[in-house]
C-alpha cells in the first residue's frame, strides 16, 4: 500500500487510488482520450502556476516517460496538462478514484 502524507493543507486525494510499479506510488490521471501515471510526490508538488513534470504511459512492458506542462485549478481535483511544445493548449484531466 502507498503512504500518502495527508498532513498537506489540501487533503483532496484521501480516496484517490494508488498504483504501485517497481516500489513507487503512482497516482492515475485520466481523461476521455488518455490515460497517464504521476508519481505521488510529483503530485504533491502542483501549483496553480505551469510547472514542467514527468508523466508516464504504461505499456505491456514498461512505463514511457513524457514530459508535458501541468497546472491545477484551486479547490478542485481538475488538473491540466500540456504538450510541452509552444502551440499545446491544456486539456482537463482527473484523478482515478477508489470504489471504497
Amino acid at each position: 500500500m502507498c503512504n500518502v502524507d495527508l498532513n498537506r493543507p489540501n487533503t483532496s486525494f484521501d480516496n484517490k487510488k494508488c498504483y504501485v510499479f517497481d516500489d513507487v506510488c503512482y497516482y492515475k490521471v485520466i481523461s476521455r482520450k488518455s490515460t497517464y501515471y504521476i508519481k505521488v510526490s510529483d503530485y504533491h508538488n502542483i501549483t496553480l502556476k505551469q510547472t514542467a513534470i514527468t508523466l508516464y504511459k504504461k505499456t505491456l512492458h514498461e512505463l514511457i516517460q513524457i514530459k508535458s506542462y501541468i497546472k491545477s485549478i484551486e479547490f478542485s481535483d481538475i488538473l491540466f496538462i500540456a504538450a510541452p511544445s509552444i502551440t499545446s493548449n491544456f486539456n482537463m484531466f482527473d484523478l482515478e478514484k477508489s470504489n471504497v
